[in-house]
């Protein structure tokens, strides 16, 4: 397994493998500055928001939110934006 500095607790360790979910841009920022043990806390974070927003698996909208939110989380967030949670579900 590589090892590479976490962006989240600044700490080389060896790097997350798997990022289900995520794909493109985002999934290669994950794979380059991730660690395992920040991945299985960011995983309890992402169950909290899916649950806590009622968020639907299957809308490109939740992808777009969980994307930022994921980003913003490991310090990967492009500009102030990134790092707010501002989610309104779809009626």
């Amino acid at each position: 397994m590589p090892v590479i500095t976490c962006s989240r607790c600044g700490e080389e360790k060896e790097a997350v493998t798997k990022t289900a979910f995520y794909r493109g841009e985002v999934r290669e920022k994950l794979l380059a500055h991730a660690c395992q043990q920040c991945w299985d806390e960011w995983i309890k974070m992402q169950i909290m928001l899916i649950n806590e927003y009622r968020l639907n698996l299957m809308d490109p909208a939740t992808d777009e939110f969980l994307n930022k939110q994921v980003l913003a989380f490991f310090n990967l967030g492009e500009g102030d934006d990134a790092a707010t949670v501002n989610y309104t579900p779809p009626e």
